[in-house]
């Protein structure tokens, strides 16, 4: 499949969240995402089993919050700072949920370091944040560091090689909602669309850092998933 010409060069996005409303802004759409990531967080819940679950990223979208609804887990959510925990945990005292929110500066815990370097998972994930990670590969190896025996790490993001006709008929919606909303969710999503990886650039970055271990796919017609560890 080819790629648009204007998303044929990725342009890392930038999302701006220095204030309260940027942050409270930015939190909205990415939990409007999340709406659609209930085939993702059933993998997670199959592969985590009985076991703990940690969630990895900026912590905006508070995407734990769905994951509980579908089943009770022990689960970690990493926030990329205090404004991101305090949104996640707002969400889950509105939904009525418990999990333990921790505040780690680039969302990416440090398996070596206290108190990470007691605590493993039966599944680590992402969603939403590979693109903004700035090293992905070094945070990668993080998160399989974290994972109990027979763990799997599953990462998602949007990809920049998507379904043209989803893509065409996912901003024709977005474009009908004129509200001040509306605009920003297009706007942020046009965004995030630039700064994504393509499939392909996914898989050679796996290739280049030597993860050879790791599987990048397809994972419906917008976005891709990392897998690594037993076969889902």
């Amino acid at each position: 499949m080819t790629t648009a010409p204007s998303l044929a060069v990725r342009v890392p996005a930038r999302h701006p969240r220095s204030s309260d409303k940027e942050r409270q802004d930015y939190d909205r759409y990415l939990a409007e995402r999340g709406r659609y990531k209930g085939e993702f967080l059933r993998e997670v819940m199959d592969a985590a089993g009985t076991g703990p679950v940690l969630e990895a990223g900026s912590g905006y979208g508070g995407l734990g919050v769905e994951l509980l609804r579908l089943g009770r887990t022990e689960l970690h959510a990493v926030c990329e700072s205090e404004h991101a925990a305090a949104l996640y945990e707002h969400r889950l005292a509105e939904a009525g949920l418990r999990a333990t929110v921790h505040s780690v500066p680039g969302g990416v815990p440090d398996p070596a370091r206290p108190p990470w370097n007691t605590r493993r998972f039966a599944a680590v994930y992402s969603a939403n944040a590979f693109a903004a990670w700035p090293d992905p590969a070094a945070a990668l190896r993080r998160l399989a560091r974290l994972l109990l025996p027979g763990g799997q790490v599953l990462v998602s993001d949007l990809r920049r090689d998507p379904d043209p006709f989803i893509l065409e008929y996912s901003l024709r919606e977005m474009a009908d909602d004129t509200s001040e909303a509306g605009r920003y969710r297009l706007r942020t999503f046009l965004t995030s669309l630039r700064g994504a990886y393509t499939l392909t650039e996914a898989r050679a970055l796996l290739t280049a850092a030597g993860l050879n271990d790791w599987r990048a796919e397809a994972d419906g017609p917008m976005t891709f998933a990392i897998r690594y560890g037993r076969n889902p």
